[in-house]
């Protein structure tokens, strides 16, 4: 089956690449808003851009409303978000983060997910992550309606005890994302 691109649908588009493009980093990112709600989402269209700096990209669609989601607005308006990789006993909670709620209502409060403030200025960290990226905005690419591109920038990175090591050579078993499966 050859399919046009060019005539298929935005949902289309994402089942194809969320299907073929695996197995996909999750990006748990905790932002707050104005009024100091912590919201968390995860996000599977998420890479590393650039090392030096330290660029990240997270592609982050649309409420189902076509409301921007609270992520997006959160980071453009503070500047600041958090990114957590989501390990194994974190799946079921951060599915649970993957519903839209309301702007300012806190998935943190109404999952009961702990969150750890490690740098005042920065969005909260889920508690007992391994690694966890505190970052600056950098900008919004559009390159669609319902669709934007995050760029964030790392300026520090937090690597729990149980894993650092001088060298930087850790392993971390995260949850990666296989279509609508997770591995």
């Amino acid at each position: 089956m050859l399919l046009d691109i060019s005539t298929s649908t935005p949902l289309a588009n994402y089942k194809i690449l969320s299907n073929a493009i695996t197995p996909r980093p999750i990006a748990w990112v905790s932002t707050k808003s104005n009024a100091g709600v912590v919201n968390l989402a995860p996000f599977s269209f998420f890479a590393p851009l650039c090392a030096t700096p330290m660029i990240f990209g997270i592609s982050i669609m649309h409420k189902s409303n076509g409301d921007i989601k609270d992520t997006l607005l959160n980071a453009k308006l503070t500047q600041k978000a958090t990114i957590c990789n989501v390990q194994p006993e974190f799946l079921e909670a951060m599915q649970q983060t993957s519903t839209e709620l309301p702007y300012n209502v806190s998935e943190a409060a109404t999952y009961h997910i702990p969150t750890k403030e490690l740098l005042a200025e920065y969005p909260p960290c889920i508690d007992g992550a391994l690694i966890a990226f505190f970052c600056s905005f950098k900008d919004i690419l559009q390159f669609s309606e319902t669709c934007s591109t995050l760029i964030l920038q790392a300026q520090k990175v937090f690597i729990d005890e149980q894993i650092y090591s001088e060298s930087l050579n850790f392993s971390i078993h995260n949850v990666g994302r296989v279509g609508k499966g997770f591995i």
